[in-house]
């Protein structure tokens, strides 16, 4: 079996609280790299091993007091840095002179990390906290760190496949630990339903339909939404999600160094959008693409520039002032063209006297304004009204009333019969709408060939159509319950007996079934005893049951009489049968295998006492038949009494007499053998056979269940004729006997 190198990091962390400065040397060894490539994302290189060492030197000083962690030390440790760092930065702020000391007696001001805050404050790194310090630890090495189980079992003291095996189990506590954050917060039943179900809807584990109703509801609750992107996620995005939450932002950088391509953080996050987007939910779509495309674009940023500037240093973008709508235009005068004046021509000669120069002044024409355009504000745009249906499994239901079956008063527009008739089964339908429900309630019946529609007339606060099966509410805010009788079918398979209500109001839909009960009615075709091979010494049956829909098992109770026995073999096939209750169950009812029972032939007993019935029920369907078997058959060819000859004879001091059973085939053989005064049985044992005397000392039973050779009877004689020397011999193998005699000494000279 495959053991870790080296003691883990609990076993070292015990050994530093004992004193033991040299294991604390074994974990600097496997952590200081970590440490430095975290120190090196927040201050330069030149400083990050002093920020390393004051690191290890405050996590030793916690060790020795008592502290620190237990088993998580590369978590621990990487977390000591940047609090190191946070308390370099304080420590060098300017001293600032002041005559107001009372403003600095305050509490010291905490350094507020917003990643880390935003973080903590919800359900994912409570569910993370929440968890136990080794599950923190493996989830750290393996979904933060990215190492491998081999690289991390020495720090665990596991073996890689433990190190797998308690991943796995980490994983799915963290999901299980994160949905409990949101049960507790959740009011409604659907999105307690809803909520209940992310965890599997995410890995893809639910039905067609419960996938479909959790989309559905996704779709038109926010609050659900954000659960289910947080828990894709946790699922999938669990570094960008620990790292800040321990590291701040620096975490970021801490990983984009661990992997050693900056650009792998980007494919990351791209992963996990693509898990975002799986389940094709639009609402989820519009609010995760917020997330990822910033976070995806300062990766991009950072990984395309190669800036090594650690992330906490990264300026914000300048907040955009939110776009104003365009002012109305200002209204341009209209603009004077100018004085045009005509050229004069000038003479050839210059006159003496300069004649006085006329001006003619063009009129001025009148421009056109220029129309001021009239600013349109443009109307909101209207939200499509969502039209998807939803499913509301509280919208309708199908209720018996008290009492059930027939009726004790009559209902207004119900079906009623005669007093002396059958009233039927009533049920109520109710309706269970959202209050100052506006939409119309619409309800629809769809029944079996077994049944009837259960209404005449209109039930009160509905108007019912029976050729369209439908039945509309006058009252959509508050439905009446709706009584209805259906007459009691008189057999049919399920289908032909149940009913079934669907109702809708807007986008609420439900739909709810009941079946009815018929009462069981006898079918003479239902069972069959049919007789198998001939044999003399047991009745061979075949009990068959035919074949049949809609019914969920078939039992046969089979009763005997007394000179009966259990006919019915250990385990026979397509069957699973009782002595003890005396019942056989079809392991297929639809279409039971034929049932072999053998009754051995009775050898006596009056009818009753020979006689079986077998009664099969078949869900609704019922059967009985029976059958007296005849008792023990005369067979005259079953016994011989043969007298050796003085060659075969094996004591000739005595009478031999062979009693010889033909036809045995393997069955217990007996014989009853009786004599009169002037003859003596020998109470000689043959080989193989039993004998026992009565209280009649002229009487004797022998038997043998191994019979393979005749019985040799020894007899002593007086002599005398007649009944005073005649042996009488009775034999009986199952079901056939046969009775002869003898005379000794015989007639003849023979013995």
């Amino acid at each position: 079996m495959e053991t870790p190198e080296g003691p883990s990091d609990a076993e070292l962390i015990a050994r530093v609280r004992n004193g033991d400065l040299e294991a604390y040397g074994e974990l600097f060894g496997r952590h200081h790299h970590a440490a430095e490539r975290m120190a090196r994302q927040l201050v330069s290189a030149n400083d990050a091993d002093d920020l390393a060492s004051d690191a290890f030197a405050k996590v030793l000083d916690a060790l020795r007091s008592g502290g620190g962690p237990d088993i998580s030390f590369r978590a621990y440790l990487l977390t000591t840095v940047r609090r190191v760092h946070v308390d370099r930065i304080r420590s060098g702020r300017k001293v600032q002179t002041t005559d107001d000391i009372a403003a600095y007696e305050r509490e010291p001001e905490g350094f507020d990390d917003p990643t880390v805050t935003g973080f903590e404050s919800g359900a994912a790194a409570k569910a993370f906290a929440s968890l136990p310090e080794r599950w923190q630890a493996v989830l750290w090495h393996t979904e933060v760190e990215g190492e491998k189980p081999a690289a991390i079992a020495p720090l665990l003291g596991l073996t890689a496949n433990g190190v797998s095996a308690l991943a796995y189990r980490a994983r799915e506590g963290l999901r299980q630990a994160y949905l409990q954050q949101h049960l507790a917060d959740v009011a409604g039943d659907r999105c307690r339903w809803t909520t209940e179900r992310l965890g599997a809807y995410v890995r893809g584990g639910l039905t067609k339909r419960e996938n479909r109703n959790v989309r559905e509801h996704l779709d038109d609750c926010a609050k659900c939404t954000a659960v289910y992107l947080e828990l894709v996620e946790v699922n999938s995005a669990l570094p960008a999600l620990l790292a800040p939450a321990l590291l701040g932002t620096a975490g970021l950088g801490y990983l984009a160094a661990a992997s050693g391509a900056k650009v792998g953080l980007v494919g990351f996050v791209v992963t996990g959008w693509k898990k975002v987007t799986e389940n094709s939910t639009r609402t989820a779509v519009g609010a995760g693409a917020v997330v990822v495309v910033a976070v995806a674009a300062v990766l991009a940023a950072i990984a395309l520039t190669g800036n090594e500037t650690p992330p906490a240093a990264i300026q914000k973008p300048p907040a955009q002032k939110p776009t104003q709508p365009p002012a109305q235009p200002p209204t341009v005068p209209p603009v004077k063209p100018p004085t045009v004046k005509p050229t004069a021509t000038q003479p050839t000669t210059a006159p003496t006297v300069p004649p006085p120069t006329t001006t003619t002044t063009e009129p001025v024409p009148t421009p056109t304004p220029t129309p001021t355009p009239t600013q349109t504000t443009p109307a909101p745009p209207v939200p499509p009204v969502p039209t998807t249906p939803i499913l509301d499994e509280g919208l309708v239901t199908i209720t018996m009333p008290p009492g059930g079956g027939a009726p004790a008063y009559a209902i207004p527009g119900v079906h009623t019969r005669e007093a002396d008739a059958d009233a039927g089964v009533n049920f109520i339908i109710t309706i269970k709408v959202p209050a100052a429900n506006p939409d119309p309630v619409v309800i629809g019946m769809k029944y079996g060939a077994g049944l009837d529609w259960p209404l005449s007339g209109n039930p009160k606060g509905w108007i019912c159509d029976k050729a369209a099966g439908k039945c509309t509410a006058t009252n959509p805010a508050k439905p009446e319950p709706m009584p209805v009788t259906f007459s009691t079918p008189d057999g049919g398979s399920t289908a032909d007996r149940t009913f079934t209500v669907s109702a809708k109001t807007g986008r609420l839909y439900d739909d709810d079934s009941e079946t009815l009960t018929a009462p069981p009615r006898p079918d003479e075709n239902l069972l069959k005893l049919v007789a198998g091979k001939a044999d003399p010494d047991v009745h061979h049956r075949i009990l068959t049951v035919a074949p049949g829909t809609d019914r969920p098992s078939v039992t046969l109770k089979i009763t005997y009489g007394a000179a009966l026995d259990w006919p019915i073999a250990a385990n026979p096939a397509g069957w699973k049968c009782t002595e003890k209750t005396q019942t056989c169950t079809a392991n297929a009812p639809a279409n039971p295998a034929p049932l072999p029972a053998d009754f051995v032939v009775p050898d006596g007993g009056s009818a009753a006492a020979r006689t079986y019935t077998v009664a099969a029920t078949a869900g609704l369907v019922s059967d009985t038949d029976s059958e007296t078997l005849a008792g023990i058959q005369q067979d005259e060819s079953l016994l011989q009494i043969i007298t050796p000859t003085w060659q075969t004879d094996p004591n000739p001091l005595v009478y031999n007499r062979f009693l010889k059973i033909n036809g045995n085939a393997g069955r217990r053989v007996t014989v009853d053998i009786s004599w009169g005064r002037n003859l003596l049985f020998l109470n000689v044992l043959d080989f193989g056979w039993t004998c026992s005397r009565s209280t009649d000392v002229r009487r004797a039973t022998c038997w043998t269940d191994n019979y393979h050779k005749p019985f040799n009877s020894e007899w002593a004689a007086l002599p005398g004729t007649g009944a005073t020397n005649q042996i009488t011999v009775h034999a009986q193998v199952g079901g056939r006997e046969d009775t002869d005699t003898a005379q000794i000494p015989p007639s003849n000279p023979r013995r």
